[in-house]
């Protein structure tokens, strides 16, 4: 009401609709009602799944694989890596793998040194 009657006043114009900038791709909106949507009511899955949901999975799944966490974060635009750390969360054995990781480099350190 208190919007309605600014409005009313000529106080708040609404705002122009946003229209997607495509830059000559497909525009993301596009995708999302002629592809994605008529592709999870044809699954019959039961579950609504967003843009974003497929983004996390791609990230997790990188992640879960080893891929380096730079890498993620490129592949994913994130201008900061604690962005992109948050997508660790959903490995169970994110710090056993980080450590085994680590232990390899220092071994690996070791062994030129000795050679």
């Amino acid at each position: 009401m208190y919007r309605a009657r600014r409005r009313a006043e000529g106080k708040d114009d609404p705002r122009s609709p946003r229209t997607p900038d495509t830059d000559g791709h497909i525009s993301s909106d596009w995708f999302r009602r002629q592809i994605w949507k008529p592709t999870l009511k044809a699954a019959d899955i039961g579950v609504s799944l967003r843009m974003h949901d497929l983004r996390h999975a791609h990230a997790s799944w990188l992640l879960a694989r080893g891929a380096d966490l730079q890498i993620v974060k490129e592949r994913l635009g994130h201008a900061d890596i604690a962005t992109t750390a948050r997508y660790l969360h959903t490995l169970p054995d994110a710090d056993e793998t980080a450590l085994d990781a680590l232990s390899r480099i220092r071994n690996r350190s070791s062994r030129e040194a000795r050679e």
